[in-house]
């Protein structure tokens, strides 16, 4: 299956369609704030337990949910990793780890401002690479045992999680790094995580529904 050009039946189709258009919906009120006309903070897409923070949420959920019944489908433990991948991006965004760790890092390494860049991003970096580093590291062993498909899988997941660290890391850094540009970049950054993971969670339920449609239409053998 090509990610970018996906022939998808009509259900998937309407779900991804669905999940952009709610995407844009939490854009256009984050924007309809910034000019005034909509007080409430939970509009805000960076608010902590904000309307799209939790629907972000929810959609981690999902995509670890359909990769874990995918691996038991095709009996593939890539796909276990993978779930347990975006667990993590899960309890990070909801629990804030990376922030948290980051902090407990600063202190404890005694890590000092660079580049334009505060202590806490160098912290936030290193909790970062170290929780990736050890799934990546499990992806990498499983990688070697999966089937071709499986593989082809990964490849696309992987250029998933790419467009999520350009927004949430690349972004994010220039966001903390440039003096000017704040409203911009954060909407940036956060509108990008948000319509690239709908992007992947269409990915994954493709994957379910197109396996199992397929296999509705194998003829039984006599």
């Amino acid at each position: 299956m090509d990610l970018f050009k996906w022939k998808f039946s009509y259900p998937v189709t309407v779900l991804i369609l669905l999940l952009l258009m709610t995407d844009a919906g939490f854009i256009l009120v984050h924007v309809l704030r910034k000019l005034g006309y909509i007080n409430s903070g939970y509009f805000n897409l960076s608010q902590d337990m904000g309307y799209a923070e939790v629907f972000q949420y929810m959609k981690e959920f999902w995509i670890a949910s359909l990769l874990v019944i995918i691996a038991l489908r095709d009996k593939a433990a890539s796909f276990v990793v993978w779930s347990l991948i975006f667990l993590y991006m899960l309890a990070d965004d909801s629990l804030k780890v990376h922030e948290n760790g980051g902090r407990y890092l600063v202190e404890a390494l005694n890590i000092q401002p660079a580049l334009s860049l505060r202590a806490q991003d160098f912290g936030e970096l290193l909790v970062t690479a170290i929780a990736g580093g050890i799934l990546f590291s499990m992806l990498f062993v499983t990688y070697y045992f999966a089937s071709q498909a499986a593989r082809h899988i990964t490849h696309k997941l992987l250029l998933g999680v790419a467009g999520l660290a350009f927004f949430g890391i690349l972004i994010d850094m220039l966001h903390s790094a440039l003096p000017f540009g704040n409203f911009i970049f954060g909407l940036i950054e956060d509108s990008g995580e948000m319509l690239t993971m709908s992007l992947i969670v269409g990915y994954c339920f493709a994957l379910m529904y197109s396996q199992a449609h397929n296999q509705q239409r194998v003829p039984s053998s006599a």
